[in-house]
């Protein structure tokens, strides 16, 4: 018989105000059955999110492909139930995220092309100089042929974990960064309240331009500088994949959101 579907909701770890784990190690485990016996057992660590999507069941980045035949997941553990449907954060992140990596080079080439199209006929973008831009990577929208334009000065960040973003016009080529993205490792420094426009990497996004990204910040600690000095900014340009943008999220207080989203299926314009 069909296990319930309670049985392998995602679950997690409960976790302290800092966000470390608090249960005890290897407090999740999955185990996987073929509808009538157990396959299978493996321990997930010791915190973090588990969730099933398709033939995956993925902790935080990682995951484990499922034996041909599985027909049910459950997770067991000292946890709390987390619905990846619901308003849980982290759970939506990690299914966008393996959603994304799933899509062939082929694929996120052809989307790129189309959001690289469709920001060149912006208003926002026609009698802008100077943006800053990003390298994207793991099934990113990429707009690095922006790099190409003559119309177009490109500031890249350089990450440092815990600060705001530096942007960079690179005056050599890029090395990789903290994080496995490419960055410059010289160039001219432009300050990042300056820039005139600012497309933006997600993981999810709403339709009104409230952002997801991947966990570290440093977008939000970045611009959320700017806009509470002197209430203006660059323009925030959220690119994405469409299946990446959902109704509604959840707004947490240090957000940063979007003054538009340009997506493989249009545009979103929040508050119009």
């Amino acid at each position: 018989m069909r296990l319930p579907d309670r049985e392998w909701r995602p679950r997690k770890c409960l976790l302290d105000q800092m966000g470390r784990n608090v249960t005890p190690a290897g407090c999740l485990w999955a185990e996987w059955f073929d509808g009538t016996r157990r396959m299978g057992r493996d321990r997930t660590g010791t915190g973090g999110t588990l969730v099933r999507f398709g033939p995956r069941a993925v902790h935080r980045h990682q995951g484990w492909y499922l034996p041909a035949g599985v027909a049910d997941l459950r997770i067991v553990g000292h946890d709390q139930v987390v619905d990846s449907m619901s308003g849980d954060v982290e759970a939506l992140r990690v299914g966008m995220l393996v959603r994304r990596r799933r899509l062939s080079d082929v694929e996120v080439s052809r989307v790129s092309a189309v959001i690289v199209e469709r920001l060149l006929g912006l208003p926002e973008m026609l009698s802008t100089r100077t943006i800053g831009a990003y390298m994207g990577i793991r099934g990113e929208v990429d707009p690095s042929p922006l790099r190409d334009d003559g119309r177009f000065e490109v500031a890249l960040p350089v990450a440092t974990p815990g600060e705001p973003l530096r942007f960079v016009v690179p005056d050599e080529e890029l090395h990789s960064g903290p994080y496995g993205i490419p960055q410059p490792g010289s160039g001219r420094e432009v300050e990042p309240c300056s820039l005139e426009v600012v497309l933006v990497p997600l993981v999810v996004a709403d339709l009104r331009g409230n952002r997801v990204g991947h966990g570290a910040g440093f977008y939000d600690r970045t611009f959320g500088g700017c806009r509470k000095g002197s209430g203006v900014g660059p323009i925030l340009i959220g690119i994405c994949h469409a299946f990446q943008v959902v109704d509604a999220l959840e707004a947490r207080p240090w957000d940063v959101p979007m003054d538009l989203l340009v997506t493989d299926a249009g545009l979103v314009r929040p508050g119009s």
